[in-house]
């Protein structure tokens, strides 16, 4: 998958770590958890290749679990697969929905992804009509994924809310392929209760955030972290796979797997809008402050500008807490 296909920030001001912000989000490292997820999406198209299925399958998790990443490799796999390039339309169109998407918004993001020329124009049942006739015509398209769909119910009430769930139930009950939805783990409740999903979507898998474990050998987080480290150019002393790192990451994420990958990507993020050639301290301590509880906002806390004494001293506390919370 290359950058340009990436979910650039368009914040973000143009500079190395734009693009190594971009290409944080498309790192995948195949650990244990995706392992599953990845299994799921391969024998749901695998089975659907050559027919038309209705088939669906929900890959749910906190944020920063991996869903996305997990479906963006999925998709550059099926592609590599077809042997088509970047410049030609995607096997798996993926849409993604934001808290402001509404019925019409959903319905013109569909058909734009599956090569609408018109898809800005028309009422709301037009549209929905159009798509219809589209998503049955368009064999270049093996499947399609909604990642974010717990915005479509999310602060939504009353006739919005009505109004995108049968929007919903149109796309599922018109799509002739594959579907995968991702979401957080809300989502689940929302498919059961909502007229025409349960069936589409009862095929699932959970991607739960990761509790961290000091005393194993972490294989799967660095691996990631390493993965990261390739793509990040990191100031003198904290790259983020290194053993000084690793506990400063581990405390500032609560030893949260999720959490923590989110942290760097932050960092990252804070880093580019600096104009900075490089991560360094106080993008990740930047990055602390902005998830941490107010109360803890502060030096004295920072586990990027702590002692490295003082960090080793509190992660351990830390997983003694964790450890001893799952025990019991």
């Amino acid at each position: 998958m290359s950058v340009a296909e990436l979910d650039l920030r368009p914040d973000l001001p143009d500079g190395p770590l734009k693009c190594a912000y971009a290409r944080l989000n498309a790192v995948y490292v195949k650990t244990r958890r995706h392992g599953a997820a990845l299994k799921a999406m391969e024998g749901l198209f695998m089975a659907s290749r050559h027919a038309c299925s209705h088939q669906g399958f929900a890959l749910l998790g906190d944020s920063g679990a991996g869903k996305t990443t997990t479906l963006r490799h999925f998709e550059g796999a099926l592609r590599r697969q077809l042997q088509r390039s970047p410049e030609q339309p995607s096997p798996l169109p993926i849409v993604t929905l934001s808290s402001e998407t509404t019925p019409r918004d959903l319905l013109q993001m569909l058909l734009a992804a599956h090569g609408d020329p018109v898809s800005q124009s028309g009422t709301r049942g037009q549209l929905e009509e159009r798509f219809k006739k589209l998503a049955a015509a368009r064999s270049d398209a093996l499947g399609l994924g909604l990642d974010e769909l717990h915005h479509a119910f999310e602060g939504k009430s009353g006739n919005k809310r009505v109004a995108m769930a049968s929007t919903l139930k149109t796309v599922v009950s018109a799509y002739p392929k594959p579907i995968i939805a991702m979401g957080p783990l809300s989502v689940d409740a929302f498919l059961d209760g909502s007229d025409g999903l349960p069936m589409r979507f009862e095929q699932r898998e959970y991607l739960e955030d990761l509790r961290l474990d000091l005393n194993d050998d972490l294989l799967d987080l660095r691996e990631v972290l390493e993965a990261m480290d390739a793509v990040l150019v990191c100031a003198p002393g904290y790259a983020l796979a290194s053993r000084d790192m690793l506990k400063r990451l581990y405390l500032g994420g609560q030893g949260s797997f999720g959490r923590l990958v989110s942290l760097v990507r932050r960092a990252c993020a804070n880093g580019a809008i600096a104009g900075a050639a490089s991560v360094g301290p106080v993008h990740f301590s930047a990055a602390w402050r902005a998830v941490a509880p107010r109360r803890l906002r502060h030096d004295k806390h920072d586990p990027f500008s702590l002692p490295i004494d003082t960090v080793t001293s509190l992660a351990a506390q830390l997983n003694a807490r964790l450890t001893k919370s799952d025990v019991t």
